[in-house]
């Protein structure tokens, strides 16, 4: 990208902080409108303009994209940021119930700095491959530590409350104690959203899989709905889990749920990699969203991508977006890798290579993202008004050529290579492919002092 301070002092024209200039924008508003050598204008954290023409403004900065893609931000719905300092420590080909230990284990010794580290080290990797915004999903404890992380790193973050559960998978309750303990903890991280313009916002996080009693389930539900919060849970990730949510209910997940009345439009599950057709109506009835997390059900092989219904509920209407989930539950934080993984399953699993298609997984990845957050106003698509959370991408690989049709070359080909330029709120927090906000050799190296005292407190534990 060609990169220059605008000097223009003519009269009459508004000056601002920045205009991306010569670009071809997938702005994925309602339309799917693209823009061919647009500009977008950006001021403080927001968009002023997008089109054609911006010879009304002068800027403070230019970018020339020279004909590259830019898109909205991707948008991370499923996200464990704790667990980056155990990547690949599982023995190759273990199932998820041999990793899982090992995540428990880590939780025993996990401190204010564990926490830190591993959430730099994670959202290092989500901007870098295009991710603007993400939801953690309530395995944090030192969520302060997480927060300052992002505040650092500078991405757009939503925090729940950790591991909100009142029994186990069989419908066991915990003590009376432990139970005041965990309600009195919901909904705690809710003080961040006193600032509605920060970057840290919370939403309100249960475990799920079996986890919550009726009464915290309706419990949680009722202080979204008094938010202005999504619910965030796991469900049906793994066969074995479904099969214990339909014993101990006596009927499927979702027909409970609904029939209690927690199912709704700011519901948001993750996985729902198991269902039976007796779940479908209610959960188009009650338009909730799923965070889809194609790799993570594919690296233990269970089977998600062929026996779930994630495409045929989206083309239904339902609002799916995607995740990564977690370290040694996926390949990386790239949301752009899940699309790709998306689209190439769906077509394996139908015989059909219109199953889908570039334009939809990156809609999937970036505005059914907001909508599923409640915040499609404010972010996941370029638009005037909108927050200025998108990705430029460079024009100049191999797999970026000849250049016929740019959004699938960037989706299917060229990926998380391509990209250039990361701006989240007006801020550009990846240029030339690196972070602006640290020194990553330096990271990299303070990381691996970090690590060899996490292993060694491992082995002591």
């Amino acid at each position: 990208m060609e990169n220059k301070l605008d000097t223009n002092t003519s009269s009459g024209l508004r000056e601002v902080d920045l205009i991306i200039k010569n670009a071809y924008i997938a702005t994925v508003n309602s339309s799917n409108q693209i823009f061919k050598n647009g500009s977008i204008v950006i001021d403080q954290s927001k968009i002023l303009r997008v089109g054609l023409d911006s010879s009304n403004y002068r800027a403070k900065r230019t970018i020339d994209a020279r004909g590259a893609l830019v898109h909205p931000g991707f948008i991370d719905n499923h996200v464990h940021l704790n667990y980056h300092g155990l990547r690949w420590l599982t023995r190759d080909g273990s199932g998820w119930n041999e990793a899982l230990p090992l995540h428990m284990k880590y939780m025993e010794i996990v401190n204010q700095e564990s926490e830190y580290m591993s959430s730099m080290l994670a959202m290092l990797e989500m901007v870098k491959n295009g991710t603007t915004a993400f939801l953690e999903s309530g395995g944090i404890v030192n969520t302060d530590a997480a927060a300052e992380a992002a505040t650092n790193i500078g991405i757009r973050t939503f925090l729940g409350d950790a591991f909100i559960r009142d029994q186990d998978a069989n419908g066991v309750s915990v003590s009376t104690k432990d139970k005041d303990k965990i309600y009195n903890l919901l909904g705690t991280e809710l003080a961040r959203n006193r600032d509605g313009n920060g970057l840290v916002q919370a939403v309100i996080s249960l475990s799920g899989m079996g986890k919550a009693s009726d009464d915290l389930l309706l419990m949680a539900k009722e202080m979204a709905d008094a938010s202005g919060v999504i619910l965030n849970m796991h469900q049906s990730y793994q066969e074995n889990d479904y099969i214990e949510d339909n014993n101990r209910l006596g009927i499927p997940p979702m027909v409970h749920y609904d029939n209690i009345g927690l199912l709704d439009s700011n519901c948001m599950f993750a996985h729902v990699n198991c269902i039976s057709d007796m779940e479908v109506r209610p959960i188009l009835d009650s338009k909730l969203s799923i965070a889809w997390c194609p790799m993570a059900s594919m690296l233990f092989g269970l089977g998600g991508t062929i026996k779930g219904k994630h495409l045929e509920l989206f083309k239904n209407g339902i609002n799916i977006s995607f995740g990564c989930d977690s370290a040694n539950w996926t390949s990386a934080f790239d949301i752009g890798e899940q699309a790709f993984i998306a689209l190439l399953t769906a077509r394996e699993k139908t015989g059909d290579p219109s199953a889908l298609i570039a334009e939809e997984i990156l809609r999937i990845a970036t505005i059914n993202g907001s909508k599923a957050l409640r915040k499609e106003s404010e972010f996941g698509s370029i638009e005037i008004g909108k927050r200025a959370d998108l990705v430029i991408r460079k024009n100049t690989l191999p797999e970026s050529l000849p250049g016929f049709d740019p959004l699938r070359e960037v989706m299917v080909s060229s990926r998380s290579k391509s990209i250039d330029t990361v701006i989240i709120n007006g801020d550009i927090v990846v240029e030339n492919g690196y972070s602006t906000k640290l020194d990553e050799d330096e990271f990299a190296n303070e990381f691996r002092v970090f690590h060899q005292k996490l292993i060694a407190n491992l082995e002591k534990a």
